[in-house]
């Protein structure tokens, strides 16, 4: 026979849990989620030292003094010099991030952007365009007169201006054009994009090579100079962004083995789309490189563009 349901005055309405029970989980949740606040909101503090002796120097300093401004207890220092050997001093231990021109491939390494290398000549010289053939040749000591180059050039020796020989732009410029030999070169050695324009200002028959950023900044300032079409090719933004444009080098960061969470962090906001901004935009310094980045951020499938 079914027994009737007790009434609801009559029923057990005592939960499972006790009182004590559930404030001692609320409690608990409480103290997780505060803690989980606390260390997501923890300030990044510490430094990281950047090594490196390229033209992107100055997009680079840009990028560290906006990182600093997000995060006022982290510092980016810099030793940026000619004859530096931004990997070997990542991989001794003795710098966190090298800025070079190539993937390492026994240290992680970042493809953060790419720069276009523009060819320039005195803007008294009638050149126009130049192939990359007769570009390797020229510095590689087989063509030596202007007449081999053009027609109706003078009988005048070519007089190159080189970059020191561990600058990653002169070693992106001869990768790209696979120049080897450099026994039958005869060539004035600069450091300095600013040399190398002043240089070629004052020699109508000399011909150099530099960073995208200043070529373009030295056109409008008024220096005398041309850029050169390579393969009929315009140096532009886009014709570098697309690879049309045949000459141009990554900016990559190599890191060190051992991770600074100040380096990393500042890696992922070079990466970031207002690191990349920046890096397209550069700054009100007249000096500073434009790179365009091409790629994505790892772990994501995001594609950022100039």
């Amino acid at each position: 026979m079914n027994q009737p349901l007790p009434s609801k005055s009559h029923r057990n309405t005592q939960h499972p849990f006790s009182t004590k029970t559930i404030l001692m989980a609320l409690t608990f949740l409480a103290v997780f989620v505060t803690s989980l606040v606390q260390a997501q909101n923890k300030e990044l503090s510490g430094k990281a030292l950047i090594v490196g002796n390229g033209p992107e120097r100055y997009a680079i300093e840009a990028l560290a003094k906006n990182f600093e401004e997000l995060h006022p207890k982290a510092n980016i220092d810099f030793f940026w010099h000619q004859n530096a050997r931004p990997v070997e001093e990542v991989q001794n231990g003795d710098a966190d991030i090298a800025i070079t021109g190539k993937i390492e491939k026994d240290l992680p390494s970042t493809i953060v952007a790419w720069d276009g290398i523009a060819v320039i000549t005195n803007f008294s010289n009638p050149i126009e365009e130049i192939t990359t053939q007769q570009l390797r040749e020229i510095f590689e000591g087989k063509l030596r007169y202007w007449s081999q180059v053009y027609e109706e050039g003078p009988e005048t020796r070519i007089r190159i201006i080189h970059r020191t020989w561990n600058q990653n732009i002169r070693q992106g410029f001869e990768q790209h054009l696979n120049i080897k030999d450099h026994k039958q070169v005869r060539a004035k050695i600069l450091e300095k994009e600013q040399q190398t324009f002043k240089a070629l200002n004052g020699d109508i028959y000399s011909i150099s090579y530099v960073s995208m950023g200043p070529a373009l900044q030295a056109r409008k300032d008024g220096y005398g100079v041309t850029l050169l079409f390579v393969d009929g090719i315009e140096m532009e933004y886009q014709t570098v962004l697309d690879a049309s444009y045949p000459i141009r080098r990554p900016v990559v960061f190599v890191m060190g083995k051992h991770q600074n969470p100040v380096a990393n962090s500042f890696l992922e906001y070079v990466l970031s789309p207002a690191g990349q901004r920046l890096i397209k935009t550069g700054s009100s310094s007249k000096h500073i490189t434009h790179i365009c980045y091409i790629g994505y951020i790892p772990g994501t499938n995001i594609i950022i563009k100039c």
